[in-house]
């Protein structure tokens, strides 16, 4: 069975990445921090097992930026011009056509995820349709198919708290099998970085704990 993993990310550039951290961040640290968790989530995502890792980067000419902070094991290929569900969904159409029989999505903003969270997300779609990870902001991390739904992605208020919600009724309205993996956060604001740092602190040595992320962090502070 060929499986695709996918990870979304955009050019970490000052001033167009992570806005909603620039009250307590300068525009350079939260393009700095951004950067930390690219190369957190795609580690964490590289020792997953899958056919084919790729990383679908925006905007179109961030290819040499993208390529540098990715290293080897990645295919690039940039996301397409619209909304985050159109983007979302040619991607995965992308894998189908090209021969993948279970692909998984996943965006940037979930350093601390644990890998076995995608290995659980390929294991479900054996006997699902659909298989989604709920954020705890409404949203979801991951969403996984084998077969091209266009309709999961449409009509759906992005980067509010009703996607997973809305999701997941389109789901059931296709009369499509979905499956679960646990929730996990993203982090997006000053106090979700402050949770994730206690988090990781707590949890010591814990195989998801963001290494380049929390670095990133304690040379802030030095």
């Amino acid at each position: 069975m060929s499986d695709h993993l996918i990870v979304f990310a955009k050019d970490p550039k000052p001033g167009k990445v992570k806005t909603r951290l620039f009250s307590r961040f300068s525009p350079e640290d939260a393009a700095g921090l951004y950067r930390a968790f690219i190369l957190d989530t795609l580690k964490k995502a590289l020792s997953v097992s899958a056919d084919c890792h790729l990383l679908c980067y925006a905007p179109a000419d961030a290819e040499v930026s993208m390529r540098g902070i990715a290293g080897q094991g990645w295919i690039l290929t940039p996301q397409s011009e619209a909304d985050l569900g159109v983007r979302m969904a040619t991607s995965l159409r992308h894998s189908l056509n090209s021969g993948a029989e279970r692909v998984i999505l996943i965006g940037t903003d979930i350093p601390s995820l644990p890998s076995n969270h995608l290995t659980q997300a390929f294991d479900a779609l054996k006997d699902n349709d659909v298989v989604l990870g709920p954020s705890t902001d409404g949203g979801y991390y991951l969403i996984g198919v084998k077969a091209d739904h266009l309709g999961l992605f449409e009509g759906i208020e992005w980067s509010t708290p009703t996607v997973f919600a809305s999701t997941t009724r389109r789901i059931q309205w296709a009369g499509l099998r979905l499956a679960l993996v646990p929730p996990w956060y993203d982090v997006d604001t000053p106090e979700e970085v402050a949770f994730l740092a206690a988090h990781a602190k707590a949890a010591g040595d814990a195989e998801w704990v963001p290494e380049e992320t929390l670095a990133f962090l304690s040379r802030l502070k030095g």
